[in-house]
């Protein structure tokens, strides 16, 4: 199925491009003279389009050129980016690891390092993506945009769904970045997909509204399915020695029937100057297998984001993130089995654990085709020593920080080549830590 699916996507875009050399080629006239053509995109489309966009690291620019009416009431357009990153690892080989690959999974980083496997040299191309954007009534209340992206996920060729969502009157509905993750705050552009460790960044199946600007103020309010990361339930405490090793409680055996509720105010001065606090509220339910009942407990959190821009050349980028029982809103603590674990002082009962994500960055704009970027990040989690030290080397996560540096150049309006150095740290909780340093640089065709 998904050969098929990529076959017909690459299809249209081989029969889309003998036309590229034409700047218009009309197809239609209706009655009222609405025509209809293959055109290049003019700024009145591109600014239709990025309103629905996802706006993220590594996303695709609109592209180039569009099937369209006149008047702008219908658009579709497909585009995509061919990826190539050539790179060395020094100090550990975090792009042979499962969980990592092209990405700069910090708490993926070996610990320890192994003796004879602290380098690595790579050449990827699985970083590639193609997507499909269609847009109706445009410019009026009732515009509509829909939006579907496929691609690799950095370590091989399997085609997957990477978003798929739709746009209504300020409504958004599918499989989009949550609407907790402030995508203009997260982090400056980076060749590593998988940006930095302590940036609040999770795909969830959402339903959300942002409310239109009041003179620079703006609210928005959204449901998450929610997905956790639980520990098993095996007791690790020490105030009841008789329930060590014996599981207390069970997530999996109760049904998750409250959704999350994320949300937020901002205000902006302008695009690069604003401010945001963000919120999220979760319910967790779980099985008391010594009371043999269901219980429920809350998680939540609350972050701190937004932009400085000073001049056109400078853009600063922060972020700060605390709560109970996030992991799975945290880049690099979710998929962890620590957000909820059971209670020392209460066997059957379970705590949601506290953890922290922030980061920093800034963007200098050097030319309209030079860009540089810095940026430097943080996760941490508390409370969890004796689940970690009792699960598996490459589960054990106290706190990981990541740097990065990077130049970016546009050759072309379609190509952009890059290079970039990173650092990693992970450490953990009774077993050490360990360093990993990423050189890499990329090339990029998009279309």
């Amino acid at each position: 199925m998904k050969t098929q699916t990529l076959s017909m996507l690459l299809l249209a875009m081989s029969l889309a491009i003998p036309g590229i050399a034409q700047d218009t080629v009309p197809q239609l006239t209706d009655d009222n003279g609405s025509k209809i053509e293959f055109k290049r995109t003019d700024a009145a489309t591109r600014e239709i389009l990025n309103r629905h966009r996802p706006v993220e690291n590594k996303a695709i620019p609109a592209p180039s050129f569009a099937v369209k009416t006149r008047n702008n009431k219908f658009i579709m357009t497909i585009g995509g980016s061919i990826n190539l990153i050539l790179g060395y690892d020094i100090g550990n080989n975090l792009y042979k690891q499962p969980d990592a690959g092209i990405g700069f999974v910090t708490s993926a980083i070996p610990v320890p390092s192994v003796k004879g496997h602290r380098s690595d040299f790579y050449i990827n191309p699985f970083n590639s993506a193609v997507d499909l954007q269609i847009v109706g009534l445009a410019n009026t209340k009732n515009e509509i945009s829909a939006y579907v992206k496929f691609g690799t996920n950095g370590n091989n060729l399997n085609l997957m769904l990477l978003r798929a969502y739709m746009t209504w009157r300020d409504f958004t509905f599918g499989e989009k970045l949550t609407l907790l993750q402030d995508c203009y705050a997260c982090q400056p552009p980076t060749i590593d997909p998988q940006g930095p460790s302590g940036c609040v960044s999770n795909v969830a199946y959402e339903i959300s509204y942002t409310s239109p600007s009041y003179k620079g103020f703006r609210y928005a309010i959204g449901l998450d399915m929610p997905t956790y990361y639980s520990s098993a339930g095996i007791y690790r405490g020490h105030d009841y020695p008789k329930f060590d090793g014996t599981q207390v409680t069970d997530y999996q055996d109760a049904e998750q029937l409250i959704p999350d509720i994320p949300a937020w105010v901002e205000y902006s001065f302008s695009q690069w100057n604003r401010i945001r606090v963000s919120g999220i509220l979760r319910n967790f339910a779980y099985k008391d297998k010594i009371a043999n009942k269901t219980r429920h407990m809350v998680g939540w959190g609350a972050m701190l984001s937004g932009n400085l821009s000073p001049s056109d050349k400078f853009i600063f980028y922060y972020q700060l993130a605390y709560g109970q029982g996030i992991g799975n809103y945290l880049q690099d603590i979710a998929g962890k089995p620590i957000s909820f674990v059971p209670k020392d002082d209460e066997p059957g009962k379970m705590k949601a654990s506290p953890m922290m994500g922030w980061n920093v960055g800034v963007s200098f704009n050097a030319t309209s085709k030079l860009q540089f970027n810095a940026m430097f990040s943080q996760s941490r989690i508390w409370d969890v020593s004796d689940y970690c030290k009792a699960l598996p080397d490459s589960e054990n996560y106290k706190y990981a920080l990541y740097a990065a540096a990077n130049c970016f150049y546009n050759i072309t309006p379609y190509l952009q080549c890059g290079i970039e150095y990173l650092w990693g740290h992970r450490q953990t909780w009774g077993k050490g830590g360990a360093n990993d340093n990423r050189i890499q640089t990329q090339l990029q065709f998009s279309f």
